[in-house]
């Protein structure tokens, strides 16, 4: 149980700061289109989506690497609970951020900032309870959907739509 709960406090530390860091990236880079592919371009949801994600993502591939140097098979159902994870973190962002925004009548920078912390500890927290459920999709299927959404964000960030989520608050 001490080993779980040190993994889950590294990657909840990992997931975090490499997530604060690309919400500053893109700037940092003086406005870098490959960067921006990966960091927050903008201050829309959509692109605070991207600070869940990618970190998750490369946490995921970083976790199978060290499993296969190791010779170690990755734990049953690695990939499925670490793509609802993912999926489940950012869906929680969405869900909260824009009820708090009806209720509350505005936007608060510190509730925001303790909303992407608490999505990924909601993230985290699913992932680790779907890994004792029986997944029905293949795995294949689970890269198939990180690659959509990566491949999404990707397109979205240079091709925003014109809906709400893509809206940058903060400009016209």
């Amino acid at each position: 149980m001490q080993i779980k709960s040190k993994l889950n406090l590294f990657r909840f530390i990992f997931i975090s700061i490499l997530g604060v860091l690309l919400h500053f990236t893109y700037e940092w880079s003086g406005d870098n289109p490959a960067v921006g592919l990966f960091s927050a371009v903008n201050e829309s949801t959509w692109e605070h989506l991207k600070l869940i994600f990618f970190p998750m993502l490369l946490l995921t591939l970083t976790e199978s690497l060290w499993a296969h140097i190791q010779e170690k098979p990755l734990p049953e159902n690695f990939l499925p609970a670490r793509t609802i994870g993912i999926l489940s973190g950012m869906a929680f962002i969405v869900v909260v951020f824009y009820t708090l925004n009806g209720v509350l009548g505005r936007n608060y920078e510190i509730l925001n900032i303790a909303l992407y912390f608490a999505g990924v500890i909601y993230a985290l927290r699913t992932e680790n309870r779907s890994k004792a459920r029986k997944m029905s999709i293949e795995e294949y299927d689970y890269k198939t959907i990180q690659a959509i959404i990566a491949v999404a964000f990707f397109a979205f960030t240079n091709y925003p739509p014109e809906l709400g989520i893509f809206a940058d608050p903060t400009t016209d």
